[in-house]
């Protein structure tokens, strides 16, 4: 069923495994007719370039982002959104402006890559899943420096490879 869907990738990790529910378009839900989903106005373009961006947060204002601020800029990441925000705050401003920022760069027939030190500095659980649908939608791709889902990331499951010389 598509309502509740687990790719392999993250029922991996328990706290994914626990509650993960990709939300589907009510003209995707059992019984409806076959309608193709609008693509993105760049979707079928040829890409112009690439850019990395990075984002980077801290629970609290005690904690350092210095690790982080260096993991991304020696990873080639040029632009980057940070912020000291606990994980439970329903919205986090920086990664708005940066998913937004992203979905901008993807509109100009960019190549997108949204890096993050590690998955946990996104979010756990399902906000983790719905960000990863979100960048998918745009067109942007996920690639986490370490920890458990280090590497390039599509959320459907399967892993990409990107050239590693991207400059903005």
């Amino acid at each position: 069923m598509a309502i509740n869907y687990h790719t392999a990738r993250f029922r991996l990790v328990p706290s994914l495994a626990k509650a993960l529910t990709v939300v589907t378009p009510p003209i995707r839900k059992p019984g409806t007719p076959w309608v193709e989903l609008p693509r993105p106005a760049s979707s079928g373009a040829e890409l112009s370039g690439h850019v990395r961006i990075g984002y980077a947060r801290a629970s609290t204002a005690r904690q350092s982002l210095d690790t982080q601020l260096d993991s991304l800029t020696a990873a080639g990441v040029t632009k980057i959104f940070s912020e000291k925000i606990s994980t439970r705050a329903v919205s986090r401003p920086e990664l708005d402006r940066a998913a937004e920022f992203a979905r901008e760069l993807r509109a100009a027939s960019l190549g997108v890559t949204l890096v993050v030190h590690e998955h946990k500095r996104l979010g756990r659980g399902l906000a983790l899943a719905e960000l990863a649908e979100q960048l998918k939608s745009y067109g942007v791709a996920l690639e986490f420096l370490t920890g458990e889902l280090q590497g390039n990331h599509d959320p459907s499951g399967f892993e990409i490879s990107l050239p590693l010389d991207f400059t903005m």
